[in-house]
């Protein structure tokens, strides 16, 4: 029997199992309000019966119409901040049938994020079984709408973050060579729109005459795509290109039957719009990467005789890796080796997260990834390792039992 196996009873295990089943069962869709209430009554109940106060609240939804349930359960006492761990209710497809093959189960959800929630569940049974406590302050909040990008989610995790002494995140780790990781940095990323203005000719009459805006955007596109760094910089990231004569571009609904036609290829294109985004891993790349492509977009413009305007949109902070969470990404790294296996940081996950959207990603630690690893995320055939599952649970355990002995 190996440590890990050892360490959690089988009872358990099998009983968090079961729970899992029972979740990624539960249809619970991102646009599937009915399902979301189903799902976090259910989650409501477990965590109940593990000796946490539940509200679900009925939050107002401008995006979804209608409103959405926002699941909160707590220790005895948040009433000077608390830690919080985080959580989603909705999946990217509906419910179908579970089924274990092998040392997989095959669900719905299984690792995005219905196994993270059902190992809170087994590490508080593990917790009692042992005899010990988490810390009175502890406080799980589940949201409705993660995977869409949802109001709901940015709203719980900017409100009960300003409080926050800790934030634990019950998003999956990923599988490694022999291991599995903790993610202890994600990227932040700002939106950016490029607008290019040329001169319209006919381009067999009068082709030197014209001033091509989709030349003028297609070579910006390139460069800035071009500044992007294999080696953990920045990276940029072209999204669409849109070009044309001006009529066609300022109204994509009513111009579309020109595609696939012969009309209006003889005329060099006046009018270009590119839209993407930028990632990155500190706040300082972000604001040297918004200068280069400005400058960028002022440089093709005197190459192409065309004018090419740069402007940012939405900006998401990164979570620097480095940052207060490092004592803690180590103590669940030293925790795993304890029990023989082997957990790595994961410095720079690229995908946005709620810690991106804490009003200051750099106060409190994080520790992130905490769920059980598996493999084809938002798919049908969506799995978790139950021996990571197992792993998971009794990590969770280890650090709720480690930050309930600090003062």
């Amino acid at each position: 029997m190996d440590m890990v196996s050892g360490a959690l009873p089988e009872a358990i295990f099998r009983q968090t199992l079961d729970l899992l089943r029972e979740l990624t069962g539960i249809s619970s869709s991102s646009g599937d309000p009915e399902g979301l209430q189903r799902m976090a009554e259910r989650l409501a109940a477990a965590l109940e019966e593990r000796g946490l106060a539940t509200e679900i609240r009925d939050e107002p939804s401008a995006e979804a119409g209608r409103p959405l349930p926002v699941l909160q359960a707590r220790g005895s006492d948040i009433s000077r901040g608390h830690l919080l761990l985080i959580g989603h209710l909705d999946t990217v497809l509906p419910a179908a049938e579970a089924r274990i093959e092998g040392g997989r189960l095959v669900a719905t959800g299984g690792i995005d994020m219905k196994g993270g929630l059902a190992t809170l569940a087994g590490a508080l049974d593990l917790l009692r079984h042992r005899g010990q406590a988490h810390s009175p302050d502890l406080m799980f909040v589940a949201v409705p709408d993660e995977e869409v990008g949802g109001e709901l989610s940015r709203s719980a995790i900017k409100r009960w973050g300003e409080s926050a002494r800790a934030l634990w995140v019950l998003e999956p780790g990923e599988p490694t060579d022999g291991g599995e990781t903790i993610v202890a940095g994600r990227r932040g990323m700002f939106q950016w729109r490029l607008e290019a203005r040329g001169q319209a000719a006919h381009s067999g009459l009068h082709y030197w005459e014209g001033r091509s805006a989709l030349v003028a955007a297609a070579r910006w596109a390139a460069k800035a795509e071009a500044l992007s760094r294999r080696d953990g910089g920045p990276t940029v990231n072209v999204g669409r290109l849109v070009a044309g004569d001006s009529t066609f571009v300022d109204d994509l609904a009513a111009s579309a039957d020109l595609l696939g036609t012969e009309r209006q290829l003889n005329v060099v294109p006046d009018r270009a719009v590119a839209e993407g985004e930028a990632r990155f891993l500190r706040a300082v790349e972000s604001d040297e990467l918004a200068r280069a492509l400005e400058a960028l977009a002022r440089d093709v413009a005197v190459e192409t005789g065309t004018s090419v305007t740069f402007g940012q949109g939405q900006y998401i902070p990164p979570v620097d890796p480095y940052g207060p969470q490092t004592a803690w990404t180590r103590r669940a790294v030293d925790l795993a080796a304890d029990r023989s296996w082997k957990l790595e940081i994961e410095t720079e996950r690229g995908g946005i997260s709620f810690p991106n959207f804490l009003p200051d990603p750099g106060r409190i630690p994080v520790l992130d990834g905490l769920g059980p690893v598996g493999g084809g995320m938002h798919t049908r055939e969506e799995f978790v390792d139950l021996e990571s599952l197992r792993r998971r649970i009794v990590l969770l355990a280890d650090l709720l039992a480690a930050d309930g002995k600090v003062e």
